[in-house]
């Protein structure tokens, strides 16, 4: 839901806008099931850390809720989806002195601090930790694809600090995010930065030797 706070100057996003938040609102209502806990995304520190960034989706959460039909009709927001932002170390200052979230914890507490100010209370995050356990691997934030030297992250684990529903490995471990290859279709540059990964396949398939790397570099160490 980032998008909506961040790429409204690109047209396809605008134009998308209304489309997004109708399908946003009728997921919500349909997902309304005893076995079903929701959370909305939220991105992570590196895209929404700064002040004017959380308090534009606050207000993009509070208009999608309200047309959905509450509050209440989400559990919580999910964080760091198959990203690299690390839990605590201070990584995102030397990547981004501007953004006073340095680390997804910081960004998780000042996001629920805001909400709760602006009448979204008791509510709960995941963090997707399956491949941030190693800081200092990247020197762009807006780096996404294949990023080398990332490890897998802390174990899956229920409310494992203060705001925090659990940690969750959301975006499978080895699972390929681009292709590397850029005479193959849905090639994105990104993929072939000098931090990603190479010879990475189409996004979704399994790329063995980054899962091995994931392995070599979990922290804490499997």
């Amino acid at each position: 839901m980032g998008n909506l706070v961040t790429n409204m100057n690109l047209p396809r996003c605008a134009d998308s806008r209304s489309a997004y938040v109708e399908s946003t609102v009728y997921a919500i209502q349909q997902l309304q099931l005893p076995n079903v806990s929701i959370y909305l995304d939220a991105a992570h520190a590196g895209w929404l850390g700064w002040d004017h960034h959380r308090e534009s989706v606050i207000r993009v959460y509070k208009k999608v809720l309200r047309q959905a039909g509450g509050y209440d009709m989400i559990r919580g927001f999910a964080t760091n989806v198959s990203n690299y932002t690390h839990l605590y170390n201070r990584d995102g200052a030397a990547m981004e002195s501007s953004d006073p979230c340095y680390n997804e914890m910081v960004y998780v507490k000042k996001l629920a601090v805001g909400l709760s100010d602006n009448g979204v209370r008791n509510k709960g995050f995941i963090i997707d930790t399956a491949r941030n356990g190693k800081g200092g691997i990247r020197k762009v934030w807006g780096h996404w694809c294949n990023i080398k030297g990332a490890g897998l992250g802390e174990r899956p684990r229920a409310a494992p600090a203060p705001f925090i529903d659990a940690y969750f490995w959301i975006k499978p471990p080895g699972e390929s995010d681009g292709i590397s290859d850029p005479t193959q279709p849905r090639f994105d540059a990104e993929c072939a930065s000098d931090e990603s990964a190479p010879g990475a396949p189409q996004a979704g398939v399994w790329f063995q030797s980054y899962f091995v790397d994931l392995v070599r570099n979990a922290v804490p160490p499997l």
